[in-house]
């Protein structure tokens, strides 16, 4: 018997919050997104960071009615053209210093698509309650109807439901509940990364443009311990180049913080991209004093530990789940599965009354299985794109490229 009168509690309106909301009511589950931020907040941090999407795009489909799925073409990169998928699906490998393309490594059904769109297009008549801060869980009685009460704001906006999913982020609030503090404590990687998001003159976009690769690009360097990303983060104007925005993300393998000062991380980051072959060399050049440059390092969970789920009351999806770096592109599609797979132990528990926590702990197996297996990669990926010697020899040309983790 379908036991329907049900509440998820979603915290993160993210792309994976969002997800689960939107396969949640698919299938006629009551769920309410509870965001940090203000509105406000919310719009102005989508910036113009990309990600990847490829292996997990038929999770997405099942979550989504057909006719927002239908609009996936518009959170990409360059929403105007369809790539050839001969050229798309293969990410170049290029020796940074000669330009020469070492190796092109497959990933299928890729498409590089801009958070901020990918999330705008995810939240289409979802309810979000904005500025939102998770301080508290409370675990009710079983017995009791609402099993689970989340306090946000110390307790100014009280949220009772059934279950709880948290999809904030890798520093997630709601992870802290299920393992203790040192077990969940994040790991500083070995890299310095300094972003950059130009605009550049006509001439230059198309010079900048037709040397580069419609989803992304990799180049390490021989001669420094760099690695350079770079990709298109929106064609808003296919008729006029200066529109374009690039991203040129450049690692450092160094203990090192980034710069405090804004100067020095230009100065820093057009320094060594000026050893890079062209277009890289160019865009050092190029590079005006208006355009930001930031600086960050990446964290991940390695020491990812299976989590309590209070019977299924309470899990966590996403970066929330398995913060991993960024170096084989798996984290999008990771928190994909896991939004299709919480929707579905829902779902069965819901429609087909089997027990709660059995179906959670099956899809906290896959999540942290899946999230501890690519995280260990990704750092695996990092420290062989930072070795010259050891390049040739990462996971992604050793295991065949970016499709799933097996």
């Amino acid at each position: 018997m379908a036991n329907t009168d049900n509440h998820v509690i979603i915290v993160g309106a993210g792309a994976t919050g969002l997800l689960i909301a939107q396969g949640l009511k698919k299938a006629g589950i009551r769920a309410t997104v509870y965001e940090r931020y203000t509105r406000e907040e919310y719009e102005e941090r989508s910036g113009d960071w990309t990600v990847a999407l490829h292996w997990s795009i038929p999770y997405i489909e099942a979550c989504l009615p057909p006719e927002l799925f239908a609009k996936l073409k518009s959170a990409e990169t360059n929403r105007w053209e369809e790539h050839d998928p001969h050229v798309a699906n293969n990410i170049p490998l290029v020796n940074g210093r000669t330009g020469e393309i070492m190796a092109k490594m497959p990933m299928p059904s890729a498409r590089r698509v801009v958070r901020g769109k990918l999330r705008d297009l995810l939240k289409t008549e979802i309810d979000i309650q904005y500025g939102s801060t998770l301080t508290d869980i409370q675990i009710d009685h079983p017995e009791t109807k609402n099993s689970v009460t989340a306090l946000f704001n110390g307790g100014d906006v009280v949220a009772k439901g059934n279950m709880l999913i948290g999809a904030d982020g890798a520093r997630s609030p709601t992870r802290s509940f299920l393992v203790d503090q040192d077990t969940g404590k994040l790991d500083t990687a070995k890299v310095m990364i300094l972003n950059a998001f130009p605009k550049f003159t006509r001439e230059q976009a198309l010079f900048i443009r037709q040397k580069s690769h419609p989803i992304a690009l990799l180049s390490p360097h021989p001669y420094q311990k760099t690695l350079l990303f770079a990709t298109m983060v929106d064609v808003v104007d296919p008729e006029k180049p200066e529109t374009w925005v690039f991203q040129f993300s450049l690692s450092i393998y160094t203990d090192e913080v980034p710069p405090t000062d804004e100067k020095e991380r230009r100065h820093l980051f057009k320094a060594y991209l000026s050893t890079y072959c062209e277009p890289y060399r160019s865009v050092s050049q190029w590079l005006v004093d208006d355009i930001k440059v930031s600086g960050d390092k990446f964290h991940y969970w390695g020491n990812i530990t299976p989590w309590n789920n209070h019977g299924g009351k309470i899990s966590i999806a996403g970066d929330a789940a398995h913060p991993m770096l960024p170096f084989r592109a798996q984290g999008l599609n990771n928190a994909m599965e896991d939004a299709k797979l919480y929707v579905d132990a829902i779902k069965t528990f819901v429609y087909d009354g089997k027990d709660l926590k059995s179906c959670i702990d099956d899809y906290d197996k896959s999540s942290y299985s899946r999230g501890k297996l690519d995280i260990n990669l990704s750092v695996d990926q990092m420290h062989a794109y930072g070795d010259w010697d050891a390049v040739m020899n990462g996971p992604l040309l050793r295991g065949g490229g970016y499709g799933k983790s097996h």
